[in-house]
């Protein structure tokens, strides 16, 4: 599955800007995980698929050919990074907060206590 996009293609994608320009603008303003273009001139960059608007993950999902569907399994820090993005911004400070302050070694322990528990 590709996992990095253009503001080329990003801009084709309804609720996005319809513009190259929108596109970059939107990406700064989110700050998206990007990286420059290889092979292209200039400042041309592309943006990484979890790092993207849950609509526009959708949409390109369903733009994937189905058939040949393979379903591959998800790498734990791409699974982060969508399950951190669909959070809200006062949910993202908190979780940050609680990172910094506790430290992940807590955090496996606070895991680990709601697997027991449940």
């Amino acid at each position: 599955m590709k996992e990095w996009f253009s503001s080329k293609e990003l801009s084709s994608i309804a609720g996005m800007p319809s513009t190259i320009q929108g596109v970059n603008r939107k990406a700064r303003a989110e700050k998206w995980t990007s990286r420059k273009r290889t092979g292209v001139r200039g400042k041309a960059l592309e943006y990484h698929i979890a790092s993207l608007p849950l609509v526009v993950k959708k949409a390109l999902y369903a733009e994937e050919e189905s058939a040949s569907y393979v379903v591959s399994p998800i790498e734990p820090f791409q699974l982060w990074m969508i399950a951190f993005e669909q959070l809200s911004d006062d949910e993202k400070s908190i979780v940050a907060s609680w990172l910094m302050r506790n430290g992940i070694k807590d955090f496996i322990t606070f895991i680990n206590k709601q697997k027991k528990d449940n």
